[in-house]
């Protein structure tokens, strides 16, 4: 039996980056999704500077000059806890060396950092809208005045929405450049684009991609770098699971009781009686 071959759509990380390497249609996808007017791309795949030995490497997705300030683009295809963490972590990072490059505190460029999310709904219950700001700033609870709101701000795409209206949905009301990110086959990518000249230019990058036999296998080697690290993972979970378990049965025996177990383990009563 011959295996169908899989097209890789714009969902694919490998895929997203190779398609938005001309500045034309990182201007679209930045205009489309944060509603501002871009007027010069001044870096691209940046590494942030580490200051201690200890310090991992970070590497922002993109970091792109527009008319509104400074916009750091981060393209995530899994939900994980310390997700929010980190991007915003490297965000006060970029800020930080803005300031240092600046040598001044005042006259601070506005930070936007744009998250374009997958996958997002199967690992946390997030509310499906298609734009979720979040404005930063201090405020004072006397006078409930705000402070440093023109600072930064974060801005998510979920493309979970984009993907339930394929299916559900009416696609003619949605923003089609969101739908083409979203477009869950060949054919819908074809569909939606059609008639827009970026759109086109778009599509035809990804079936080229699809056809690139260095970018399959790299795609294919991630793909098995997240199944290992997904197992991984897993196996680490229950192993911890495990040993929580075993910790309870051994305090059990000792006659501690079941409150004290549950304050030592995290497990509720209920568990503990289980565990009996």
């Amino acid at each position: 039996m011959i295996k169908e071959k899989k097209f890789y759509t714009i969902s694919n990380n490998i895929i997203f980056k190779n398609t938005f390497n001309t500045k034309k249609r990182l201007k679209r996808l930045l205009e489309e999704t944060l509603n501002l007017k871009v007027n010069e791309i001044y870096q691209n795949n940046i590494e942030m500077p580490v200051e201690t030995i200890k310090e991992r490497r970070k590497y922002l997705d993109l970091i792109l000059k527009t008319d509104k300030g400074v916009i750091n683009v981060e393209v995530n295809y899994g939900y994980k806890e310390e997700l929010p963490y980190r991007n915003f972590l490297y965000f006060c990072k970029l800020i930080s060396t803005s300031v240092r490059k600046n040598k001044s505190y005042t006259n601070i460029n506005k930070h936007i950092q744009l998250n374009i999310t997958w996958n997002l709904q199967r690992y946390i219950d997030y509310d499906i809208s298609n734009r979720k700001i979040i404005k930063c700033h201090v405020s004072d609870d006397e006078t409930h005045d705000k402070y440093y709101d023109e600072i930064f701000e974060i801005v998510h795409i979920n493309m979970d929405y984009y993907e339930k209206i394929w299916y559900h949905g009416n696609i003619k009301k949605e923003n089609p450049f969101l739908m083409l990110l979203a477009a869950p086959s060949e054919d819908k990518m074809d569909m939606i684009s059609k008639g827009d000249k970026i759109m086109e230019e778009l599509s035809k990058k990804v079936k080229k991609l699809n056809q690139n036999p260095e970018i399959i296998d790299v795609i294919t080697q991630n793909e098995d770098e997240i199944i290992n690290n997904t197992m991984y993972e897993k196996g680490i979970s229950q192993g911890i699971s495990q040993g929580i378990e075993q910790t309870a049965k051994n305090l059990l025996k000792m006659k501690m009781n079941l409150n004290d177990i549950s304050k030592a383990t995290g497990l509720s009563i209920k568990e503990i009686e289980k565990l009996r």
